[in-house]
C-alpha cells in the first residue's frame, strides 16, 4: 500500500518537473529572441549594417552550435540538475551583460556566452522526460517542452516590446537576466531525480563514435536545419520586417509578431497528441513522427514563400501564422523522432547532433537574410531562400529516414 502511493506521488510529481522544463524552455527563447524585437534600436545606437547585424545575432547560435556535442555528452553522463542550474546561471549573466553593453562588441559576446549558457537546456531536458516518462507517453510531454520555446517567442515581443519602448533595450536585457536567475533559484530547488523505477536497471556502455557514424544521426541534422532556419528568420527579423515594410511603430510590430508566434506555440503543442494517437493505432513510433514531419515542413516552406507576396497586412500575419504553426509541428515531430530512434543512453547525444544541424540553421539565417536585405532590400527574395533550405531539408527528411532505417 505504502509503495502503491509513493508510485502514484512519483508519477504525480514528474508534471511539476514537467513544469519546471516549460519554464525553463519559455525563458530561454524569451532570452535567446530578445534581441530581434531591439536589432532595429540596437543597430540605430551602434551605426550598424543590416550585414552586421546579421552577424551580431548570428553570434548565439554560433556558440550554441559549437556546444551542442560537449552539451549532450554531459547531459547523457551527469546530472540534468546542476547542468540545466549551471545553464540557467550563465545565460542570465549573458543577459546581465547585453544590458550594460556600451559597445557592439559586447553584445556580440553577451549573445555567444548565451548560446554557450542555453546549449545544454533541450538536451539535458528531453533526457529527463525519457526517464520520467515511458515511451508511448512521451510524445505530449516532449512537444509541451519543445513548444514551450515557442510561447517564449509569443511572450517575448508582447512583454519585451512594452519594456524597450517605455524604458530601452538596456533595461528589457536587465530584467531577462535576472528572470534567469529566478528560475535557475526554483530549479534548484524543487527538482529531484526520477524514481528508480523509471531509471534502466543496467547502464550500457557509452560509444560517441558510434552514435556519430550512423547515418541517421546526420539525417537528423541535416532535416532541423530548414526547421531552426526558419524559427530564426521570424525569431529574428519579423519586428523589423514589419516596422520597414507597413510602417509601423517598434511596439505595434511587436504586438503583431506575437500572433504568428503563438501559431507556431500550438503547431508545436499539435504535435504531440498527432504522435501519440498514431502510435495507438499501432503505428510504429518512427512512421507516427516521420510522415507529419515531411508534410509539416513542406507546408512551413510554401507559406513562408507565400507570405511576402499578400497584398495586406492582416493576409501576410494569417500566413506566417500559418508557416509557424507547420513549422512549430515540425519541431515537434523531428525532436520526437529523435528520441525513438536512439537508445536511453544516447538520446541527448543524439539530439545534440540534430540540434548541430538546427544551429547551423540558426547561424546562416540571419547570416543570409542580412546579407540579402543589405544587398537588395528584398524580403520576398529572403523568405524565398528561406523556404527553399526548408523544402530541401522536408526532402533529406523524407528520403534520409527511409534510406537510414535500409542501411
Amino acid at each position: 500500500m505504502v509503495s502503491a502511493r509513493i508510485h502514484l506521488v512519483d508519477r504525480q510529481y514528474r508534471f511539476v518537473i514537467l513544469g519546471l522544463l516549460l519554464v525553463a524552455g519559455c525563458v530561454s527563447y524569451i532570452d535567446r529572441t530578445a534581441i530581434g524585437v531591439a536589432n532595429l534600436a540596437i543597430a540605430h545606437d551602434f551605426g550598424l549594417s543590416f550585414t552586421q547585424l546579421g552577424l551580431i545575432l548570428s553570434s548565439f547560435a554560433w556558440a550554441y552550435m559549437v556546444c551542442q556535442i560537449p552539451a549532450g555528452i554531459l547531459a547523457d553522463r551527469f546530472s540534468a540538475r546542476f547542468l540545466i542550474f549551471a545553464s540557467l546561471m550563465i545565460w542570465g549573466v549573458a543577459q546581465l551583460l547585453s544590458g550594460v553593453a556600451s559597445s557592439a562588441g559586447m553584445i556580440l559576446v553577451s549573445r555567444a556566452l548565451l548560446g554557450i549558457g542555453e546549449a545544454p537546456l533541450f538536451l539535458a531536458g528531453t533526457k529527463v522526460i525519457t526517464q520520467w516518462f515511458n515511451a508511448r507517453e512521451r510524445g505530449t510531454p516532449i512537444s509541451l517542452f519543445n513548444a514551450s520555446s515557442s510561447l517564449g517567442q509569443v511572450l517575448a515581443p508582447l512583454l519585451l516590446g512594452f519594456v524597450a519602448s517605455r524604458w530601452g533595450w538596456h533595461a528589457m536585457f536587465v530584467v531577462l537576466g535576472l528572470l534567469s536567475f529566478v528560475v535557475a533559484v526554483g530549479w534548484i530547488s524543487l527538482h529531484r531525480p526520477p524514481p528508480l523505477a523509471a531509471v534502466p536497471a543496467r547502464k550500457q556502455p557509452f560509444h560517441f563514435r558510434r552514435t556519430l557514424s550512423q547515418p541517421v544521426s546526420w539525417v537528423l541534422a541535416g532535416g532541423f536545419i530548414g526547421v531552426i532556419y526558419l524559427q530564426w528568420l521570424y525569431a529574428s527579423w519579423l519586428p523589423s520586417y514589419l516596422q520597414s515594410n507597413w510602417h509601423i511603430s517598434i511596439e505595434r510590430a511587436s504586438y503583431l509578431s506575437a500572433l504568428p508566434q503563438f501559431f507556431g506555440f500550438l503547431g508545436g503543442i499539435y504535435g504531440g497528441p498527432l504522435i501519440d494517437r498514431r502510435t495507438a493505432k499501432n503505428i510504429p513510433p518512427i512512421k507516427a513522427c516521420h510522415r507529419p514531419l515531411v508534410y509539416a515542413l513542406f507546408l512551413a516552406s510554401l507559406t513562408t514563400i507565400l507570405a511576402p507576396f499578400c497584398q495586406n497586412l492582416p493576409e501576410v500575419i494569417i500566413m506566417m501564422s500559418a508557416a509557424l504553426f507547420f513549422c512549430g509541428l515540425a519541431s515537434t515531430c523531428g525532436w520526437t523522432l529523435g528520441t525513438v530512434v536512439s537508445a536511453p543512453e544516447t538520446v541527448a547525444t543524439v539530439e545534440a547532433i540534430q540540434n548541430i544541424g538546427g544551429s547551423f540553421g540558426g547561424v546562416i539565417a540571419p547570416i543570409v537574410t542580412g546579407g540579402i536585405l543589405a544587398r537588395s532590400g528584398s524580403y520576398p527574395l529572403a523568405m524565398g531562400t528561406a523556404g527553399a533550405i526548408a523544402a530541401l531539408s522536408a526532402a533529406i527528411y523524407g528520403l534520409g529516414i527511409k534510406a537510414a532505417r535500409r542501411s
